[in-house]
């Protein structure tokens, strides 16, 4: 018989030392120590949901206000993530790396009578969430190892991972652990980049490729053969896929591309600056690293998907 609420919450510690699963660098990624992740940090990225965020545009010039909508179009991917889990009333749901807890928060205000357990990595965001969202009987945030999850089997009846499997060094075992804690009839969403065929993959160590991988923190990347293939052996079936990368990294893409467009010309610098002063925190130097950084985003990007996958437990 699965856990209940009550017995879950006492096998749920509050404190966990996680397995060293991820890069070793993990938190760089997010804590403003590279040009990229300091300029969404001075706009409205984050500072709690740190996912790219979905973007739907109405009208040919809707775009030009999408630097003032990131924290609305992050909200959205949780949303449509959440969309695809076919949530039923009191369930028991895990979502897998959420971060500074937005995700876990938005999940408890949807599902009032459900349990919902945050779990992540770093000891430093799950305090964050503790203190932004604070916990309660059906609302908990644990730290620990997204390839070694300290539930018992059969924990969970839905779980998520919401663009954070690419930093695990093994999502085959990640998918195992997941199938482990879901019970039968359970489903696991994953929201992840995935490479488009293994000739792009054949790419990981040019240049470009490397110094993407260097900001985001991973050392490669699954295709959506290879998901299917370790989702199989864990026991889950791939039930659905959908690529996102329209309305995710494309249009998070031609933003960036806008900004060091206007970064890199001192005049519509200074526009910028104007509009927003706290982009003087960015030096000529800073922009024309961007101009790097944001034109190997985009070979990256043309090699990878923005997959959303479903997959369910017999």
């Amino acid at each position: 018989m699965p856990p209940s609420s009550s017995q879950m919450q006492a096998d749920f510690p509050s404190t966990e030392t996680p397995t060293a699963d991820l890069h070793p660098d993990v938190e760089s990624s997010y804590n403003g120590s590279n040009v990229m992740f300091r300029l969404m940090r001075l706009g409205t990225w984050g500072p709690v949901l740190m996912n790219l965020g979905s973007y739907r545009f109405r009208g040919i010039f809707s775009w030009i206000h999408l630097p003032g909508n990131l924290e609305l179009a992050q909200e959205r991917l949780v949303y449509e993530t959440v969309d695809q889990l076919d949530l039923r009333p009191g369930q028991r749901i895990l979502d897998i790396a959420c971060g500074r807890g937005k995700s876990s928060f938005m999940l408890h205000c949807l599902q009032s009578d459900a349990t919902i357990v945050g779990l992540d990595y770093l000891e430093r965001h799950v305090q964050v969430a503790r203190t932004l969202f604070h916990e309660e009987q059906r609302l908990k945030y644990v730290a620990g190892s997204a390839i070694d999850l300290p539930f018992p089997d059969a924990s969970f009846d839905r779980a998520m991972c919401l663009e954070a499997a690419f930093h695990f060094p093994d999502r085959n075992k990640f998918l195992k652990e997941a199938a482990r804690v879901l019970s039968p009839g359970g489903r696991l969403v994953v929201v992840d980049f995935t490479w488009r065929t293994e000739a792009d993959r054949a790419h990981r160590n040019d240049p470009e490729t490397r110094l993407v991988r260097k900001i985001w923190q991973w050392e490669d990347l699954s295709s959506l053969e290879q998901y299917r293939q370790g989702a199989q052996a864990a026991g889950l079936v791939l039930r659905r896929h959908e690529d996102w990368s329209p309305r995710v990294t494309a249009p998070i893409q031609r933003l960036f591309e806008w900004f060091s467009w206007l970064g890199n010309s001192p005049m519509k610098r200074k526009l910028l600056i104007r509009a927003k002063p706290m982009y003087r925190a960015l030096t000529a130097d800073d922009w024309k690293e961007l101009a790097e950084v944001v034109r190997a985003h985009d070979i990256v990007q043309k090699r990878t998907r923005y997959s959303a996958m479903v997959f369910d437990k017999p």
